[in-house]
């Protein structure tokens, strides 16, 4: 040992309890003694740590030491005894063992027999409290697996080698209503779904253990009836782990096994209906629009694929048609997003109705949907498809207190005429939808090889622009404006050209329709604003001074958020007045966003700059509206003035004069041409014109000399 044990050794004769105590410390040992059993038990209750061996006489006065015994027992106090006394009468020594006792030693007694005989009962000590540790540990080993076991959030089953219950835990009533006791002793297949006994099956017998077992086996069990009727008993979706039991197992100096016999199957069954209806919702998701619950882009590729194949199997036909709605981005900047998202729903729930439960309906974004149309015979077929979807979309749509109408714009492509795949039929389909945007929308167009041929054409007119920006191509020319009062030329109309290396230089109408569809209207009209504020300021260094500056801007430059911001840095960064400064709008520009565009001019307004509706008469903005406007000008079209020799057309200028009066606005005529027009127009009181009458379109050099020559003679005269 590698402590000195502490003995208590109590004798009532004083000689031997000296010599024994003197013997046992030579020997190693800790000795404290007593004379009497009162001293002995009052030294026991005190000590701490308790003493490990009591060596005791058994005839004592007062209280010997089978009472003593006696006492500890009643008290359960448990030390490890030893017998020292001269008594040899049987009952007298059983009943000492009796009391527990451990060992006997007669006196007198040889001193190596003693020793021998307390090293032994401390090795039993040793031993038993070993013992009593194991044990606890065992028992509290038992205890924490049974709580686990009973506390697992996983059913746990025992089933015995024909399939019958012998255990479960409490999670079985948890998670499928049946109490242990109306479990055990039957048959696992009482709680399978007739689809997943196959699984179910291969893993309740399963006899293999360790990392061979059964693993994550996806099984339904069901639950106990809600009631005596016949009930659908409610299902829940498990993941099974199973392993073999086996019984009389042995493992031999090799360490091979024998003796195995199977008993039964352990089985963990993990409920996993949460983490399925999650892999269903994340599955959804990903094929799925969340907005209107049609397929996505990602699903409807899929379903197309596969309608390709089945139609190339069968020799069959199908349809694709791109639907676009017109004019939404409208209803979205003014009536707000919710308002748009609720139109998009609506719309959707009307193109389902117009469609065979065959067909697919999806939509790609924003305001795009797709259809496939399978098994289609002929293109007759899509052609009332598409009617009856035009038809029903511009039905007006009720969204919270708003009646809203919109139209849309359908491309329509034929496998395998118009494609014989996935990506040529969607591309084919979208460029007829775009040409149908482009002849007036509301209204569908059939693919062919011709708008194929123009958007490639269109393709290669951007390219062009691209290359003519970085190379300086693009030029800006001007058109004097002529005050009708004082014959001065006194302001300009900026118009772009393109110096096209091949093919000349080109009007707007050849690239305008083609830049409005991208960002390049956008770098177009800075290169234009930039241009000409230059050109002015250059101007008026050399003393040609000009009233006016006119540029016309796009709607796509008007729809930029940063639009005014942008057009009166550029003023500050010359220091050009804003008052020189007039924009020029069409009415259907001013159609567009509507509120937005007049906070746009408002903001314009506010730093002078004027503004004119360009070719007034026709487009369809009302008396209202230009009442709200702060413009400044109203530009009739050239086409009114052209026709002047037609009463109709007299009529239309004449009725735009006396809006123009009540409205406070001058009026400017484009394409003046003959003298008459001219007359006729001062007649009517038109403030300025503009027209080859008055000059031609002309770069800025020319300008300069027609300016010096024409205000001059003016003023000379």
């Amino acid at each position: 040992m590698s402590h000195s044990p502490h003995i208590l050794l109590v004798d009532d004769e004083p000689f031997l309890l000296q010599s024994c105590k003197l013997l046992l410390e030579v020997a190693g040992f800790t000795i404290t003694t007593a004379t009497n059993g009162q001293e002995a038990l009052a030294l026991i209750a005190a000590a701490n740590p308790p003493f490990e061996v009591l060596l005791l006489d058994l005839n004592m006065p007062e209280m010997g030491g089978i009472e003593v015994l006696r006492y500890l027992r009643s008290i359960n106090e448990e030390i490890c005894t030893v017998v020292l006394s001269a008594e040899t009468g049987f009952d007298t020594v059983s009943q000492a063992f009796r009391l527990g006792a451990y060992d006997y030693v007669r006196k007198p007694y040889e001193f190596e027999d003693l020793v021998n005989k307390l090293n032994n009962t401390l090795q039993k000590r040793e031993l038993e409290i070993s013992f009593s540790r194991l044990r606890n540990q065992l028992e509290r080993s038992e205890r924490l697996h049974r709580f686990m076991i009973e506390s697992s959030p996983d059913i746990i089953f025992i089933v015995d080698h024909d399939g019958g219950f012998r255990f479960c835990n409490e999670r079985a009533q948890d998670l499928l209503g049946y109490s242990k006791e109306e479990l055990l002793g039957q048959h696992f297949s009482m709680l399978i779904a007739p689809e997943s006994l196959d699984k179910a099956v291969s893993c309740f017998s399963e006899r293999r253990a360790d990392t061979r077992g059964s693993k994550d086996e996806e099984v339904w069990l069901l639950c106990r009836p809600p009631g005596r009727g016949g009930e659908e008993r409610r299902r829940i979706a498990f993941e099974l782990n199973a392993m073999g039991i086996y019984e009389n197992e042995s493992v031999d100096e090799q360490g091979l096994t024998h003796g195995r016999d199977y008993s039964g199957t352990y089985v963990v069954a993990r409920d996993i209906t949460e983490r399925l209806a999650a892999q269903r919702l994340i599955h959804y998701q990903a094929y799925h629009d969340l907005l209107t619950g049609l397929p996505n882009r990602a699903l409807f590729m899929d379903r197309l694929g596969n309608a390709i194949s089945n139609a190339r199997r069968t020799q069959q036909k199908l349809v694709v048609m791109f639907l676009d709605l017109d004019r939404f981005k409208l209803v979205n900047d003014t009536l707000g997003h919710d308002i748009g998202d609720d139109l998009l729903k609506k719309v959707a729930t009307r193109l389902k109705h117009c469609l065979r439960e065959s067909d697919t309906l999806a939509r790609l974004g924003g305001d795009e949907f797709i259809v496939l149309l399978p098994h289609i015979d002929q293109i007759t077929t899509a052609h009332k498809v598409a009617v009856k979807i035009v038809d029903a979309v511009k039905e007006p749509i009720l969204v919270g207190n708003h009646e809203i109408y919109v139209t849309t714009s359908i491309g329509i492509a034929m496998y395998p005429q118009d494609g014989r795949n996935v990506e040529d039929l969607i591309k084919n389909a979208d460029t007829a939808m775009y040409h149908t945007k482009a002849s007036g929308k509301d209204g569908f167009r059939i693919y062919t090889q011709e708008l194929s041929e123009n958007q490639q054409q269109q393709l290669s007119i951007e390219q062009e622009i691209r290359r003519g920006l970085r190379e300086g191509q693009f030029v800006v020319h001007y058109q004097p404006q002529l005050h009708a009062m004082s014959n001065m030329v006194t302001g300009v109309e900026a118009l772009l050209r393109w110096q096209h290396p091949q093919r000349g230089l080109l009007t707007p109408a050849w690239f305008l329709p083609v830049a409005e569809e991208s960002s390049l209207m956008l770098e177009l009209g800075e290169f234009v604003l930039a241009t000409t504020l230059d050109d002015m300021q250059r101007m008026w260094k050399r003393g040609i001074t000009l009233e006016k500056l006119a540029i016309n801007c796009s709607v796509r430059q008007i729809e930029q958020k940063d639009f005014v911001d942008k057009l009166i840095l550029q003023l500050k960064l010359r220091n050009f007045p804003g008052t020189a400064l007039e924009i020029e709008i069409t009415e259907s520009t001013l159609m567009n966003e509507i509120e937005s565009t007049i906070t746009k001019l408002r903001q314009l307004a506010k730093y002078g700059i004027s503004v004119a509706i360009d070719d007034f008469g026709t487009g369809y903005s009302s008396l209202s509206l230009l009442q709200k406007l702060p413009i400044n000008r109203l530009k009739i079209d050239r086409s009114f003035i052209q026709d002047l020799e037609v009463d109709s057309e007299r009529f239309i200028i004449e009725a735009i004069a006396h809006m123009a009066r009540g409205l406070k606005l001058e009026m400017v005529a484009e394409g003046v041409e003959e003298e008459y027009q001219l007359k006729y127009l001062k007649n009517l009181q038109c403030q300025v014109m503009q027209g080859f009458l008055i000059g031609q379109v002309m770069p800025v050099a020319e300008l300069e000399l027609y300016l010096l020559k024409h205000n001059g003679e003016r003023a000379a005269g």
